[in-house]
């Protein structure tokens, strides 16, 4: 009997150890997993310099009341998210491996980098409820968002054809259907 995966939506057969979660998302989580802690120092060097809170307050106190409704700031959503992805792991962490919290308080990034260590490591046990999934996807929707604010791309397909110019497998198929030589910056339109 077929079941859903709780993180991707598509049908997994259910003969697999783990039947909530198909083996793309677990291998994209594990990939999300090691990335996320270096995602989060990136999303605050994206910042400009000075105190993150003190460049809240002003840009809170300095705006006046008619704009108060325009869209904050691009570095503001940046330590917001920042902030989201730490709430969001340490959510799941707190469910699937309780022992890997602190009893003290530590600085975000170091509770970031310690729960992703401990999920990563044991990620099928980390996923063995259909709660821990649900969790897991709202992981993965806020690496995927910090992505989006970082203006980068996951890790683009890789092909097996050598490129052309530079003769090296190295061709890659973007999101866009862009296909790109990471060796030698060769680039040709999707539609080719």
């Amino acid at each position: 009997m077929p079941c859903t995966c709780l993180i991707c939506g598509t049908d997994i057969a259910s003969s697999e150890a783990l039947p909530l979660v198909c083996q793309v998302c677990l291998s994209r989580l594990q990939w999300a997993l090691g990335k996320l802690p270096q995602i989060y120092v990136q999303l605050h060097v994206e910042l400009p310099h000075g105190t993150p809170h003190r460049r809240v307050e002003w840009v809170a106190n300095r705006t006046r009341w008619r704009n108060r409704d325009i869209p904050a700031p691009l570095r503001i959503t940046l330590l917001a998210h920042a902030e989201h992805c730490v709430k969001t792991v340490r959510c799941w962490g707190a469910h699937a491996v309780p022992d890997a919290l602190p009893n003290s308080p530590v600085r975000p990034g170091l509770l970031l980098q310690r729960l992703c260590l401990a999920l990563s490591d044991d990620l099928p046990a980390a996923l063995a409820t259909a709660c821990d999934a649900t969790r897991a996807r709202k992981v993965w929707d806020a690496y995927t968002h910090a992505i989006r604010l970082l203006d980068r791309e996951e890790p683009p397909q890789r092909l097996p054809e050598p490129c052309p110019v530079c003769d090296l497998r190295s061709l890659a198929r973007r999101s866009d259907g862009d296909i790109v030589c990471m060796s030698c910056n060769a680039y040709w339109p999707g539609s080719e």
